[in-house]
């Protein structure tokens, strides 16, 4: 009975999987100015915004050690290289600009490893410095990056 499962399972038809997406760290840059450091706020919301974006794109996080260790100075080519050494048919930049407390906008870009070619880029303002604001966000973006492809 086994070897008959086994047997009908490998005669499925097997899904075509999607292209592997890398997502590299979430940059943050901050013009807010603001005099409460937010670092550790920012580091944790940064870390759950690329986290959500995996989990909604099918992809998977670089981490920030990983990266560190691989491109210290970051140029968009050692990172486009450590996507290629991961096999990444993709990847996935995105930097977070906060002007004030209520104010932050991204900006994501969807990158062909191997040919370096845009695939796309999205901008969007978000409202609110919180879990909540930046949630949204991810999710906002994971749609219009699934709407890209």
């Amino acid at each position: 009975m086994r070897s008959l499962c086994l047997a009908l399972f490998l005669c499925l038809p097997v899904p075509v999987l999607a292209e592997p997406l890398m997502i590299l760290p979430v940059k943050l840059l901050d013009t807010s100015n603001e005099a409460v450091d937010q670092s550790a706020d920012h580091a944790r919301r940064q870390q759950a915004f690329a986290d959500r974006l995996a989990s909604e794109l099918s992809g998977t996080v670089v981490s920030s050690a990983e990266v560190a260790d691989a491109c210290p100075r970051e140029t968009a080519a050692c990172l486009l290289e450590l996507l290629a050494a991961k096999s990444a048919e993709r990847g996935l930049f995105i930097v977070v600009q906060k002007t004030s407390m209520l104010i932050l906008q991204v900006f994501a870009d969807l990158v062909e490893v191997d040919s370096q070619k845009l695939i796309s880029h999205r901008e969007l303002s978000f409202r609110g410095d919180n879990d909540e604001g930046w949630n949204r966000a991810a999710d906002f973006l994971a749609g219009q990056l699934r709407d890209a492809d």
